[in-house]
């Protein structure tokens, strides 16, 4: 995957507005004796055997279609002890693997020279016991996995997941047409998906949802990742402790989206950076009847995720959106709504600064900045000259309070707006304020289509 470049002159005015950008970083007997007092009886001396620990290397485990002595990724999995390593030989493997709990530090690596060339193949994939399988590779409670250098597509549900774990690594992988998630973490405490691309989702690309509450936070990482033509990029219901930095989100449906629901556990959304990303060109409308991607049900019903948007902030708590580049979106660049229906999804204490927006692109979002209002502690500033503010009936210094006075009233003209537009699918691109892009290296917008 190429590395996301900058124009210089776009480089030194993210630079200039936001100054010094913090990363989180990615890594991470001596013997006695004793003789008797009494004249002629000794006491027996006896000394404690000191053994020498024997370090063992934890074995390789290769595997390759014919000559190695595994032929299938599982079978290699299964003799593999904690700390082992499954090595791939290039090819495809029509198979679903799962690792157990009991194979923490296991890791699993594609030895081709990029990930396409170590394929796990999901259409007529079976798992061990004969069933179906239902994702590329399932990591069920093992604590410090690593996956690297593989492609996981067209499975039934993920290319790559793991839950129930501390700790994983998702590096330079692959995932293409799986039907939910591409890179999935759930119910995890820390990890890393880094160097990765995910396309074609029905969910999302990149997902790490279900955070459990931590008094000394473990901090999960997406770096250096592309996401593209999928419902949404990043998703990330409940997640928590989440930085998203230098990754690439386009011709999604939106782009980036961390949001509270009841559907999961550890509500809300906490405490998140997404920072230094391209974001842009989220105007797929998966609706359609040509799409080649169909929204989990999830996305769909009485109210659909928004398409034409940059940054989704749905009932979210002390979240940072900055010195991201975010335009082309048709309808918002980056928008903060809460749920009325559920006070966990209160939107409190975000903040959405230093960003450069559509005009400095000469490619508007839509509008580059909307809220409804609700909430307390949100607060706008120090976004790009000519940022645009969807207005409601407030001021906009009230709708849109800088950091130093993040004082929030909901606005009912907002609110009515946002609801419109959740209700409807394949219309919402009507009220899209489209336009032609200036031309990107190696992309081709969709603008609408079904991808």
């Amino acid at each position: 995957m190429k590395r996301i470049a900058l124009p210089a002159a776009l480089a030194a005015a993210v630079m200039a507005l936001a100054g010094p950008v913090a990363f989180a970083s990615a890594e991470g007997p001596a013997a006695s004796s004793a003789a008797a007092k009494k004249k002629t009886t000794k006491k027996k001396t006896t000394k404690k055997k000191t053994t020498k620990k024997k370090t063992t290397k934890a074995k390789a485990l290769l595997v390759c279609r014919r000559g190695c002595p595994y032929s299938s990724i599982q079978k290699a999995v299964d003799a593999a002890k904690p700390g082992a390593t499954v090595r791939i030989k290039p090819g495809t493997y029509t198979e679903g693997v799962t690792v157990k709990d009991t194979q923490d530090k296991l890791k699993i690596v594609g030895l081709g020279t990029k990930p396409e060339e170590v394929v796990l193949e999901g259409k007529g994939a079976k798992r061990a016991d004969g069933n179906p399988a239902q994702n590329g590779i399932f990591v069920d409670g093992a604590d410090g996995v690593e996956m690297r250098n593989i492609t996981a597509q067209n499975f039934p549900a993920n290319g790559f997941f793991v839950r129930n774990c501390d700790d994983y690594v998702m590096d330079h992988l692959v995932a293409g047409f799986n039907r939910a998630y591409g890179l999935y973490a759930f119910n995890c405490i820390g990890g890393r998906m880094t160097y990765s691309v995910g396309y074609g989702h029905g969910d999302s690309a990149f997902y790490i949802g279900q955070t459990p509450v931590q008094e000394k936070p473990k901090q999960s990482l997406i770096s250096h990742s592309e996401a593209y033509e999928n419902v949404l990029g990043y998703s990330g219901t409940n997640s928590k402790y989440v930085t998203i930095q230098q990754s690439e989100f386009y011709n999604n449906g939106a782009g980036v989206a961390p949001n509270t629901l009841q559907s999961e556990k550890f509500p809300p959304a906490l405490d998140g950076k997404v920072t230094d990303n391209l974001i842009y060109w989220n105007n797929f409308n998966y609706f359609k009847a040509d799409s080649k991607v169909k929204a989990l049900p999830a996305a769909t019903g009485g109210f659909n995720y928004p398409m034409g948007v940059g940054v989704v902030l749905f009932g979210t708590t002390n979240w940072d959106v900055r010195a991201n580049l975010v335009f082309g979106n048709f309808k918002w660049g980056i928008m903060s709504v809460s749920d009325p229906t559920y006070e966990p999804a209160t939107n409190k204490n975000n903040k959405v600064r230093y960003n450069v927006m559509g005009a400095a692109f000469d490619d508007a979002n839509g509008t580059d900045i909307w809220t409804e209002g609700t909430g307390s502690g949100n607060c706008w500033e120090n976004n790009s000259a000519g940022a645009t503010y969807d207005p409601g009936s407030q001021p906009e210094a009230l709708l849109y309070p800088k950091c130093n006075n993040p004082v929030n009233n909901g606005d009912v003209v907002q609110i009515a707006e946002v609801a419109e537009y959740l209700t409807q699918s394949e219309g919402q691109e009507n009220s899209w304020k489209k336009h032609p892009h200036p031309p990107r290296p190696d992309r081709k917008p969709i603008d609408g289509q079904g991808g």
